[in-house]
């Protein structure tokens, strides 16, 4: 089975990380859900793919001074506001939609100019964490940064780890890069099992050499029906979409197996 894996939710795509969208993708149905995680200054590891909330830095806070955001109606159907989770309670929403099966694939965000402190301290913190949780829930982790999947791979080898790269406007050293026998060559360094190419940079080539290096495929973020079935045909592992719905519908037309609908509610998000 190809992994359709829900990205940054379906409620909204700007600001999917939200305990609402995961349900709505556990419902749907999806292989993995795909989450970015930040380090506040409080030791929490939220739910966010952007750091900055109402024009803080959720870093340089703690996660209750930062934690509420109003939402348009129109891309939010369960209220006006959304907090920020923590990866905590995601794993406890997991556990009570028996959905242990269910992949949770963990970006680490990092950032440069927060130094290297930070990127040990969030690896250590989330090591922790999955620690106790690794024998019950499918876990993996991501990261464009090879030092953080090879820190991983130290702290928690029983975890796969997946190099993430985009098409850079300037290459950055520091980061996965985009030529793929590099990437390869860097994620096998690493440690990675996988590699997670930005979706303009998916070709033949880059499939068949990963595969041939032992490596799984994981193009992100597909958002036509035509980039999700190209995908298919090139032999991916999986697919990282914003748009389950149309995933699903994609897979069905192609003949493919598609993932078992989990339907779940939760008073707080009726």
């Amino acid at each position: 089975m190809i992994e359709i894996q829900g990205h940054r939710g379906v409620l909204a795509t700007q600001h999917g990380n939200t305990l609402a969208s995961f349900v709505e993708a556990l419902t749907l149905g999806v292989d993995a859900i795909e989450v970015d995680i930040w380090l506040t200054s409080d030791r929490q590891l939220a739910l966010r793919h952007d750091s900055i909330v109402n024009g803080r830095d959720i870093r340089d806070g703690r996660l209750r001074d930062a934690a509420v955001e109003v939402l348009p109606e129109a891309v939010h159907r369960v209220g006006a506001e959304a907090r920020t989770p923590t990866l905590e309670e995601l794993l406890a929403l997991m556990r009570f939609a028996g959905a242990d099966d269910v992949v949770l694939d963990i970006e680490v965000k990092t950032d440069r100019a927060k130094g290297r402190e930070y990127s040990h301290s969030i690896v250590w913190w989330l090591a922790n964490i999955l620690r106790v949780h690794e024998s019950g829930q499918a876990l993996r982790v991501r990261s464009f940064d090879p030092l953080v999947i090879k820190a991983m791979g130290e702290e928690i080898p029983s975890v796969p780890r997946v190099a993430l790269c985009r098409y850079p406007v300037v290459p950055d050293p520091g980061l996965y890069p985009s030529d793929t026998y590099a990437l390869i060559e860097a994620a096998l360094a690493a440690g990675a099992e996988a590699v997670a190419p930005e979706v303009n940079l998916l070709d033949e080539k880059l499939v068949a050499q990963a595969h041939a290096a032992g490596l799984k495929v994981y193009p992100w973020t597909l958002v036509t029906a035509e980039q999700i079935a190209n995908a298919v045909s090139l032999g991916v592992d999986g697919v990282c979409v914003n748009d389950v719905a149309l995933a699903r519908t994609t897979f069905a037309g192609l003949g493919r197996e598609v993932p078992v609908p989990r339907p779940i509610s939760l008073p707080m998000l009726r």
